[in-house]
């Protein structure tokens, strides 16, 4: 059996409806150790995979990876229909080492956006994140 690597979480978020100039930050450090206690350095470290999912429900078959470090972000692009009540976006990191063990699933950090419009029909919006995985990764809102 595949020793797991552990993943640390650090999180930060700023909560609120989706409004002009609103922006979110989780971020994630990188695991210094596996499961079982023995080290793990960052060049053990093959890559990160971000997992998202709206109200619950994966929005892809497969995760945002973010593979190559000398390229360390990755767009998730969400387009979201008007309705009533509001949706809510989930995210949650895990790490692979060279060879191949993932760790367990971080923390799940979800936040809440409220995707109203006047327009007849209603308008989708689109909701941008870049995550970006250096010594762990970070997830940043960049809708405006």
């Amino acid at each position: 059996m595949k020793q797991l690597i552990s993943v640390m979480v650090l999180l930060f978020m700023a909560l609120g409806a989706i409004a002009a100039e609103t922006t979110s930050n989780l971020s994630w450090e990188a695991p210094t150790t596996r499961v079982d206690g023995t080290p793990l350095t960052m060049e053990e470290i093959q890559e990160y995979r971000a997992y998202y999912e709206v109200d619950g429900i994966p929005t892809v078959a497969s995760p945002v990876t973010v593979i190559d470090f000398a390229t360390t972000s990755a767009e998730i692009t969400l387009t979201l229909n008007p309705r009533s009540e509001p949706y809510v976006v989930s995210f949650a990191i895990l790490t692979v080492d060279t060879e191949g063990r993932q760790s367990q699933l971080s923390d799940v950090v979800s936040k809440t956006f409220s995707v109203n419009s006047t327009a007849n029909p209603g308008v989708p919006t689109t909701l941008q994140f870049t995550v970006t995985c250096t010594n762990g990764c970070s997830i940043e809102e960049v809708t405006k």
